[in-house]
């Protein structure tokens, strides 16, 4: 649920008009949340390596929230190019 969350939030603040909150707030707040998602995707995806090797049938879901925080981190890189 939380990895859901992180990412929905992303897209909200980034589909706000700009007079809402203005560009320079917009691009803090998208940057943070990115930063902070991917910093989170990767503790996830190294408990999801950590639960594998151990043989844990929960480690597919560390998997899937690894991705899912990956996304606003994708989604900012892909917009730069």
């Amino acid at each position: 649920m939380i990895p859901a969350t992180a990412t929905v939030i992303f897209f909200i603040n980034a589909f706000l008009p700009v007079e809402i909150l203005g560009c320079l707030i917009r691009g803090l707040i998208a940057a943070f949340i990115a930063i902070a998602a991917g910093i989170l995707g990767i503790v996830a995806a190294v408990k999801a390596i950590i639960g594998r090797v151990r043989g844990d049938e929960y480690s597919i879901l560390w998997i899937a929230s690894a991705i899912i925080f990956a996304i606003p981190a994708i989604y900012i890189v892909l917009n730069e190019i």
